[in-house]
């Protein structure tokens, strides 16, 4: 019984610490769901802010996010992360914007932070969205997991769970290799 007793002590070398990577990653429960739909944008939307952190994938079209009052360009293969300092409205263009938003809440984007095999500590949340123009085989890519995450979040009616968290950590991983945060500086 004292030996039991040991394993538990985090001074323990067998003691599993917080972001031991298998058992954290596999929970058996998840706590924090993950949202993602599809929408249409015809006019310009409501001024927004999200508790959390909002993915934004252009799908199709071109327009205007305004982030901040700072105007930034979007069209088909921007993906951006907005965190919930960034009030935003997206404007459309001549053709309607399709988009994908994804939600999230901060703990579980921290949770995903400390993935050993991202490299989280480059990206900062910061005034300028983080964000990626995806072409060739990181668009496709990004499209197919875009799609599966809309279609297990349809199917978890909004509830979340382990497939939106893996999903979304495919998503964090497309954009911890191919963010740009000098984008919007030219």
């Amino acid at each position: 019984m004292e030996e039991k007793n040991k394993m538990g002590k985090k001074n323990n070398i067998n003691y599993l610490p917080l972001f031991a990577s298998s058992p954290y990653y596999s929970k058996k429960e998840f706590q924090f769901p993950i949202t993602a739909v599809n929408k249409t944008v015809t006019d310009t939307s409501v001024l927004k802010n999200n508790s959390g952190i909002t993915l934004l994938y252009i799908r199709d079209g071109r327009g205007t996010i305004i982030v901040n009052t700072r105007k930034y360009p979007v069209h088909k293969g921007l993906l951006m992360v907005l965190g919930a300092y960034h009030y935003y409205q997206v404007q459309p263009g001549e053709v309607p914007l399709e988009l994908t938003k994804c939600r999230l809440s901060y703990d579980t984007f921290l949770y995903m932070a400390a993935n050993p095999y991202y490299r989280f500590s480059e990206v900062r949340l910061n005034v300028d969205p983080i964000t990626c123009l995806l072409e060739g085989r990181m668009l496709i890519r990004t499209e197919q997991v875009i799609d599966e995450l809309v279609a297990a979040t349809a199917k978890h009616k909004h509830q979340g769970g382990e497939t939106e968290f893996f999903l979304c950590m495919k998503l964090m991983g497309i954009m911890q290799k191919t963010y740009n945060n000098d984008i919007w500086k030219k």
